[in-house]
């Protein structure tokens, strides 16, 4: 195993990562350079082995659970036998093992799982997810002034989506309601990006009697109300989705919610 602890040293591994598994030396450094070199982000690997699965390295991969990476509690088994006691293991304990002879399908196989997970924390973390945006009422499109409000709107800055907290800072961080339906040109749809003039019907449960023109008008614009968990959320589950300029306006908007 001296080749195998050269070539831990030479690579250094991961501090949260998949495991890896091959049949040989040559497997497991060509395998390695895949996932490395070649994969967009690469794959980062926390443990390296030789042979068959066992056991023990299902408890030993099991750690990523308790460091809050259950997607790093992975196995990725190139060309070997998976013993049965570690099959049997790897269900108690929360870890997966994708195995393959050939080196795409064992890459096909971690990326379906990951996008499945990230596209599943997507959908949890939509109700505290907050996107940024600053938008214009335009005042000669007012179709109802009283909840639910609904007026066109032009998005001046960032993205706008269905499920939105609108607010006025200007007049004290006033609940408009929360976005619950975008249309545009006689159709639906989930968000508006700047630059983009829409009709939006805003409902405001904590408030139904708040009214167009009395308590707000054209002359405020509304601001997403971002926190610091919808930021979070933001980065967590979201990154990809936002531009660089979206960024800015999220650091914009933490300084008029003065948040940390």
């Amino acid at each position: 195993m001296s080749d195998l602890t050269d070539l831990q040293e030479k690579l250094s591994m991961d501090k949260m990562g998949v495991m890896v598994q091959a049949s040989t030396l040559g497997a497991l450094e060509a395998l390695l350079q895949f996932l490395r070199e070649e994969t967009n982000p690469p794959i980062p690997v926390s443990a390296i082995g030789i042979g068959a699965v066992h056991k023990r390295d299902v408890t030993r991969i099991s750690i990523m659970n308790e460091k809050g990476k259950p997607e790093f509690a992975t196995i990725l088994a190139f060309d070997v036998d998976i013993n049965r006691e570690a099959r049997e293991h790897a269900n108690e304990m929360g870890v997966r093992i994708f195995t393959a002879d050939i080196i795409y399908h064992l890459f096909d196989q971690f990326t379906r799982y990951m996008e499945d997970l990230m596209e599943k924390r997507r959908q949890e973390a939509a109700a505290v997810a907050v996107f940024p945006s600053i938008c214009r009422i335009l005042p000669q499109h007012i179709f109802n002034q009283k909840d639910p409000i609904i007026v066109g709107i032009e998005v001046v800055e960032g993205i706008l989506k269905i499920g939105t907290p609108l607010c006025v800072p200007a007049l004290g961080g006033l609940h408009i309601g929360k976005v619950t339906s975008i249309e545009s040109n006689g159709k639906e749809q989930e968000t508006a990006r700047k630059g983009s003039s829409v009709a939006v019907k805003i409902t405001n449960e904590s408030n139904p009697t708040l009214t167009y023109g009395r308590q707000f008008d054209a002359s405020h614009s509304l601001y997403s109300t971002l926190t610091r968990a919808s930021i979070d959320a933001l980065k967590a589950n979201f990154k990809d989705k936002l531009e660089t300029e979206d960024w800015r306006l999220v650091v914009k908007l933490k300084k008029v919610f003065g948040i940390l």
